[in-house]
């Protein structure tokens, strides 16, 4: 499979811009551009251990560029859950229900 270089931090912040808007959920949040081999998932989120409110989510870039969204979808998804208090179990199912549907609204209207 060949992966087309895209700047990813830009890309991240106009996914989460528009998760903000359209949950209506404005955390802070720092991303973390990374590889599979580096976290050996393709994203993962936490608190700030230092800064109680803000979120770090690690998003690794060498996956298709729908998928690279959905993941970032996905750990909106969590970051929203933490910050609203409100979810089942892990959260997962929440997240994994939602991601592609999320990211196909953005791509439709979003330019890239």
């Amino acid at each position: 499979m060949i992966y087309i270089e895209h700047n990813y931090k830009e890309i991240a912040f106009k996914v989460i811009d528009w998760f903000s808007d359209y949950f209506d959920v404005h955390p802070e949040v720092d991303v973390n551009i990374v590889t599979y081999g580096d976290i050996r998932c393709w994203g993962q989120t936490d608190e700030h251990e230092w800064e109680i409110g803000t979120y770090v989510i690690d998003v690794a870039k060498d996956q298709p560029l729908r998928d690279f969204i959905a993941t970032l979808m996905h750990e909106m998804i969590h970051v929203k859950q933490w910050v609203t208090g409100r979810w089942r179990g892990d959260g997962e199912r929440e997240a994994e229900r939602l991601q592609y549907k999320l990211t196909d609204r953005f791509w439709k209207e979003n330019v890239l």
